[in-house]
């Protein structure tokens, strides 16, 4: 998981590909291939300046060549438009299924929960109560499971 945010934050389009299974669905993003997941995250970020900072997963073993994992994380995006500068910041949750290959482990399935976001312009300052040109995001917010679906 470590490796996916570093090749997501450093746009490193061709190395992701290849941490996926080739028919990955990935409910968030609607795709169901690896492919079409790196388009559309790839597309998304356009311009985008992305921080994603992990934290410890619960991993479950499956089999010998199966496994399920919930990883928390942050993200922090910045882009600008119109000269204005832009924040996205918030705490998620990645559900994942792996699948031993000839290659290695690849996440065979994909999944993002939202438990907490905002976004807003000018200086993403944390301290404050209340940053400048700040909103929730639109999205819903999606309750954890309790234990792997």
């Amino acid at each position: 998981m470590s490796r996916r945010a570093r090749l997501i934050d450093g746009k490193h389009w061709d190395e992701l590909e290849k941490l996926y299974a080739d028919d990955v669905p990935a409910h968030h993003l609607g795709t169901h291939s690896n492919k079409a997941l790196v388009t559309e995250v790839a597309k998304r970020l356009e311009g985008v300046r992305s921080i994603h900072q992990l934290h410890l997963p619960e991993i479950s073993l499956i089999s010998a060549t199966t496994a399920r994992a919930i990883t928390p994380m942050e993200d922090l995006l910045l882009w600008e438009e119109n000269g204005v500068g832009h924040w996205a910041h918030g705490y998620r949750h990645y559900h994942q299924g792996f699948t031993k290959v000839g290659r290695g482990w690849v996440i065979s399935d994909h999944r993002l929960t939202r438990q907490y976001s905002r976004q807003g312009t000018g200086d993403c300052d944390f301290t404050a109560a209340a940053p400048q040109g700040s909103v929730r995001f639109a999205m819903g917010i999606t309750p954890l499971p309790r234990d792997f679906p």
